[in-house]
């Protein structure tokens, strides 16, 4: 099979690999599409983990499975990650922050021709995918999760006011998401042609006291918008994982209860509950989905993604 390695710095090559055979309880799944992650782009995150194939979004078609697992030929969503459900942190709905958590992944990963879905994987969020559901569209289910716990995290619901900055492919999807809620969207984006995709997915240019923003983007900008305009008890939720010293005036906070928090990731209920507003039709994934690249193109894919000509970026087959 054909795997694109990650070695650093940008630099991808296309190995052949021996194809993966699945133990009892696995499952080897033939990738469909796998989208590209804020996270795949972050040289200070996946450089370290060197030589690697990145790719955690996948959609595919069962090759090969044991008894009580979808069957040859479904097609499926897999979760790259999954708790056990019985720790501290997982009885506490903090799944993300389980040591199994952390400590499972698919192989090699989702760029590549053949994905093995370990057991712990294939029975705690291995889900079958509607024939209504595209490959591409189901390639969204796994940022959809995060996005869905960020605004459970956040308290979003119907009439919170929601002010998200960054409309790339997750400020959007946290738009969309947070609309089919009931809540009241706001965008600061500073490029036109995305700030005017989110006033098309139903943002609004401004609201009044924000109940909540989140920062769909690593910019320190971002985090100076929001201390900007967080009002009284407005939760300030750092959503996209970044990397620098963030400096604020506590005083200032204080006497107006602003909270600061951070969401990581998703869990299997997250994932079940993006597969539904998936498939319910509440997320244009159409309207996200701007590239498509071959896996032997995964260096460009990753470079498109990076340079942000596109909203989502897709590496098929």
């Amino acid at each position: 099979m054909r795997a694109a390695v990650y070695l650093g710095g940008g630099e991808v090559r296309i190995e052949e690999r021996p194809a993966p055979r699945p133990g009892p309880g696995e499952v080897l799944v033939e990738l469909r599409a796998c989208g590209i992650c804020g996270s795949d782009l972050m040289d200070w995150y996946v450089d370290r983990k060197a030589p690697a194939v990145l790719g955690h979004e996948p959609a595919g078609v069962v090759v090969e499975s044991g008894p009580g697992l979808p069957a040859p030929g479904t097609r499926v969503f897999v979760h790259h990650h999954v708790p056990c459900g019985r720790c501290e942190h997982c009885a506490r709905g903090r799944e993300t922050l389980c040591d199994t958590f952390k400590a499972t992944r698919i192989e090699p990963g989702g760029f590549s021709e053949l994905i093995l879905v370990p057991a712990a994987n294939a029975a705690a969020d291995l889900l079958v995918l509607p024939d209504h559901v595209d490959d591409e569209a189901a390639t969204l289910i796994e940022p959809l999760a995060c996005a869905l716990r960020g605004l459970d995290r956040a308290g979003v619901g119907d009439g919170t006011r929601l002010l998200v900055v960054g409309a790339g492919q997750m400020g959007l999807l946290l738009i969309q998401a947070a609309r089919a809620r009931g809540a009241e969207v706001a965008v600061a984006e500073p490029r036109e042609e995305r700030r005017a995709l989110a006033l098309e997915l139903g943002a609004r240019a401004e609201l009044d006291e924000p109940h909540a923003i989140l920062l769909a983007t690593s910019a320190r900008a971002a985090w100076q918008h929001a201390l900007a305009v967080a009002g009284r008890g407005t939760v300030i939720q750092f959503f996209a994982p970044g990397r620098f010293e963030a400096s604020f005036d506590v005083s200032d906070l204080f006497f107006k209860e602003v909270e600061i928090q951070f969401s990581y990731s998703a869990g299997p209920r997250d994932t079940r509950a993006a597969l539904e507003l998936l498939a319910g039709g509440a997320i244009a994934a159409e309207r996200l989905i701007t590239h498509r690249f071959p896996l032997e193109q995964t260096a460009a894919a990753l470079a498109a993604a990076r340079s942000g000509e596109g909203i989502k970026v897709v590496v098929t087959p």
